[in-house]
């Protein structure tokens, strides 16, 4: 994605000079580069230095009467606090090479843009000063990394620093295997109260003192682990009571791309581009729509037609993370008018089947996650995603994007395949919810007639 944003946005400097930088022979690109400034070139892609033992590439350098101006390009719709650290380490070596940088710009996506042309695309942020703060350090810090290079590893206790802004690539080698139902894995639990944990020797979950104050949802975590069996809480009933059949499981897959294709869409806005629905009948029965966007058109419209479609008289419709589905009927809604009225009924009937789990069930496998893809294998291993090619929702919307948007780029077999793959992908996700539905209420049911032994936290 970085890098079909980097290409677009050459297209905003018209007869720059593109250097040809192969990273194996960056020495190449440094000689191409000086030849460019020499020869006088106004703006330069790409342009490569190698100074204090860093190389840099800037994406884009443009000469100005009294110096030269860093552009950096940013796949974001805003800036970010690490672009700031980007950009003073490309200046220092800019800089080292004897160039003088009167000006550092950030260019990112716009948020306001609307395909095909309704605003710019890109942005400039002129971050000049906040550059200019992190530059004066530069020169220290790379001499203290190239020290660190030189020396024995660094002896670093792993935290919060070892993933921001991004996961290092040494996390999982320097962390030791946590032990079994680590009390990191405690739901949301605030940083002061795991610190209070560890004060007292806690490590684990079943080793956390019975008059430690835990929230509900931490207190039923503990229960399961120490009674090693599913825990549930007396209103899982009065909940599942709630939802009327016939009760549809919905489930939307999105793009986002960075640079949109779609008119009205802007970047980087999650759009979506398939469903399945399962419907579950009073009397038990079990009925299946599903619809996949073909072709490089506009996929709302008919997507939103066929949810229409598939409402098969539901009374209540769940989704799991519902605020994602509620969102995608939305926006459905606004991209075809003449289903605005279903669509929004759709969309106030649309309740959350992760919250029912989350707030009256509780299984040790989870291990703190209440994504479906943990939730389905601890209390149905029959329906784990273990023998899906397409495994996780991140996974789906990069291959619909290639399916959608860059078909051009795929065999006309490949891109049936990875249809076939996505399908099966959301189907499973809906059916996944209908067996978690009926499991659930058997163990309310159990409960209800008091021949489930399962312990309750309450």
């Amino acid at each position: 994605m970085g890098n079909r944003v980097g290409e677009r946005a050459r297209q905003e400097f018209r007869g720059a000079t593109l250097i040809d930088l192969d990273y194996r022979k960056p020495h190449r690109a440094v000689e191409a580069t000086r030849r460019a400034i020499d020869e006088g070139a106004p703006v330069i892609l790409e342009a490569s230095f190698f100074e204090d033992n860093i190389f840099v590439a800037v994406d884009v350098l443009s000469k100005e009467p009294n110096g030269w101006v860093v552009t950096e390009v940013k796949a974001t719709k805003s800036v970010k606090e690490q672009h700031y650290a980007d950009a003073a380490v490309q200046t220092h070596v800019v800089e080292r090479a004897g160039l003088p940088v009167t000006r550092v710009e950030l260019m990112h996506l716009n948020g306001d843009h609307r395909h095909p042309d309704e605003g710019p695309l890109f942005t400039r942020a002129v971050s000049s000063n906040e550059v200019a703060a992190l530059r004066v350090g530069s020169p220290a810090q790379a001499a203290a990394q190239g020290r660190m290079l030189e020396g024995p590893l660094p002896d670093v206790e792993p935290g919060p620093h070892c993933t921001t802004p991004y996961d290092c690539p040494f996390l999982a080698r320097c962390h030791a295997p946590a032990p079994d139902h680590a009390i990191d894995e405690l739901n949301g639990i605030r940083a002061p109260a795991l610190g209070e944990l560890r004060e007292k020797g806690v490590e684990t979950i079943e080793k956390i003192p019975s008059d430690f104050p835990l929230k509900p949802l931490h207190a039923r975590h503990r229960a399961a682990v120490l009674q090693k069996e599913i825990i549930d809480e007396p209103g899982l009933e009065r909940a599942l009571a709630a939802y009327r059949h016939p009760i549809a499981m919905l489930d939307f897959e999105t793009v986002g791309p960075a640079l949109p294709v779609w008119n009205g869409c802007s970047p980087l806005t999650a759009i979506p581009v398939q469903f399945s629905v399962h419907t579950l009948h009073e009397n038990g029965e079990v009925t299946h729509s599903a619809h996949l966007a073909e072709g490089k058109g506009d996929p709302r419209p008919a997507l939103a037609q066929a949810v229409v479609e598939s409402r098969d008289g539901a009374a209540t419709i769940l989704a799991w993370h519902a605020s994602v589905e509620k969102r995608c009927l939305k926006q459905l809604a606004e991209a075809a008018p003449e289903h605005a009225t279903a669509l929004l009924e759709a969309h106030d009937k649309t309740e959350d089947l992760l919250l029912v789990v989350k707030n009256h069930v509780y299984h040790p496998a989870f291990r703190g996650s209440f994504s479906i893809k943990h939730v389905a294998p601890a209390l149905l291993p029959e329906m784990a995603y273990d023998d899906l090619d397409v495994a996780d929702g991140m996974a789906a919307s990069h291959l619909l994007e290639s399916v959608l948007c860059r078909t051009d780029e795929l065999a006309v077999q490949q891109c049936e395949d990875l249809r076939a793959q996505l399908r099966a992908y959301c189907k499973h996700d809906t059916a996944v919810m209908v067996s978690l539905f009926r499991f659930l209420r058997e163990v309310a049911d159990r409960r209800d007639e008091s021949s489930f032994t399962g312990p309750s936290t309450t």
